[in-house]
């Protein structure tokens, strides 16, 4: 059996998972491009002011001498910017910080008359000419990158975490409005059709894939409730022919059996024939002479042979009587026994050696008038399979009882054993037998839960056997 699979997370949980990763991504991707570009701005901002106050410097530098260098350079330090020296054209100090030697950037300058501008790790160099023409001199400054780059983390994340609001608002109610309400209606719909509620509408408001979804279900729910009204309808069909089925398979049962009451009738008159007689001849002799010596001994003779008559007559009826009765617990030794004193005066059961073997067993449910009428129909074909031995047992096996009638008669042919429970299959002759019997004690060993076992040996005899539940 397959294990059944986890249990996931609700949608909700997921959909605030995946925003929530979402947003935290957006907000570092944010954060970094933000930082990126302010950086980028900043130095360019940091560029120029280097290179404006170098241009500054140098201006104010050529208005003035040499005595007056150190006053400009002074108050430039004063605003922050120490790194300040003044270079004559060879390349000597004249004023200002010490940066080591003049390098090839200060000779260009000088050469070239032009101004130059690099960027350090910390400091944006800047080399300017001062004077017009030749240079007077050169002045270079370190502008500090910090003076303007100062860090912006603040406003940052600031940015980043207004970004990452934005983006889980409308993701809340975006995700809400078209995804978690639609499927939320669907469920409560989808739950009251499979409760039975056939023909509830799933609302479509929704986007067109979830509104595809719920108009599909729409459908569903549509045909459920037409194909619940179709089976309602062939069910209230299906119990009408029901009982007439169950009306004709009692008139075919009530007709068998009238069939077999005519059978044992006529065993009956047969056998009523000389108990009858010898009944009349006691009557005429007391009706001839009452005061007979042996009018006593004649009396109790008659009256042995009524008995006998009234036994025959009182089973023939009981086996006829109606067949309505409640299922209950039936005595199957009581039942044998029934069965074969039913059966046991018949002309055809002359010369025929009847007898029991029965072990202690449960009793069974069922009806006892239907199961009295199985066991004779198997004992009446018995006789008029030719037998002359017929055998009647009940043994246990495991839950079931078991009952059999084996006889030692003509047997059965193997080509007619498929066909036998058959109704109106009959090997007798025409007006013989109704093809019924059979056909119709199957039916009742069904209806009590259990079944008919047939062996048969052409020549040998037959063993049918009930197997019936045992009572709990």
């Amino acid at each position: 059996m397959p294990s059944a699979p986890a249990a996931r997370a609700s949608l909700w949980v997921e959909i605030a998972l995946s925003l929530g990763l979402l947003t935290v991504g957006v907000a570092v991707l944010d954060a970094g491009v933000f930082h990126i570009a302010t950086r980028y701005v900043l130095g360019e901002a940091t560029a120029d002011l280097a290179e404006s106050a170098g241009a500054a410097i140098a201006g104010e530098l050529g208005a003035t001498d040499e005595e007056g260098w150190r006053r400009v350079i002074d108050a430039y330090r004063r605003a922050g910017i120490e790194a300040i020296t003044v270079w004559s054209p060879e390349g000597e100090r004249l004023a200002g910080a010490d940066l080591g030697q003049a390098d090839a950037v200060v000779r260009r300058t000088v050469a070239t008359r032009e101004s130059s501008l690099a960027e350090l790790d910390d400091t944006v160099r800047v080399v300017v000419p001062v004077g017009s023409g030749r240079p007077r001199a050169v002045v270079e400054l370190r502008y500090p990158r910090a003076r303007v780059e100062r860090p912006a983390w603040g406003v940052i994340v600031v940015h980043a975490l207004f970004s990452a609001g934005i983006i889980g608002l409308f993701g809340y109610f975006l995700f809400r409005r078209n995804v978690v309400d639609p499927i939320r209606r669907i469920g409560e719909a989808t739950q009251a059709i499979a409760g039975g509620k056939f023909g509830t509408a799933v609302p479509g408001d929704a986007p067109a894939e979830l509104a595809e979804l719920a108009e599909h279900l729409n459908l569903m729910s549509e045909a459920l409730a037409a194909y619940r009204a179709r089976t309602a309808e062939q069910l209230a069909s299906l119990e009408t022919a029901n009982a007439d089925l169950r009306r004709t398979q009692d008139a075919l049962v009530r007709s068998e059996k009238l069939a077999s009451v005519g059978r044992l009738a006529a065993g009956l008159a047969h056998e009523l024939g000389n108990p009858l007689a010898a009944v009349r001849g006691y009557v005429e002799i007391l009706a001839g002479n009452p005061a007979h010596r042996d009018a006593g001994d004649l009396a109790r003779r008659a009256q042995v042979e009524v008995e006998r008559m009234h036994r025959l007559l009182r089973n023939l009826l009981d086996f006829a009587r109606a067949d309505e009765t409640e299922p209950g617990d039936v005595d199957v030794v009581q039942l044998i026994e029934e069965g074969a004193s039913t059966v046991r005066h018949q002309a055809s059961f002359r010369g025929v050696e009847l007898s029991l073997r029965v072990d202690p067993v449960p009793h069974v449910r069922g009806e006892v008038t239907k199961l009295h009428q199985v066991l004779v129909n198997l004992l009446l074909n018995a006789a008029d399979a030719g037998a002359s031995r017929i055998e009647m047992g009940a043994r246990v096996d495991k839950n079931d009882v078991l009952l059999s009638v084996v006889d030692d008669g003509e047997g059965i042919d193997p080509a007619h054993l498929s066909r036998l429970f058959e109704p109106f299959f009959t090997t007798r002759p025409p007006g013989k037998g109704t093809g019924l019997g059979l056909a119709i004690a199957h039916r009742i060993v069904e209806q009590h839960g259990g079944r008919i076992e047939v062996q048969s040996e052409r020549g040998r005899g037959s063993r049918f056997t009930l197997r019936l539940p045992a009572s709990r």
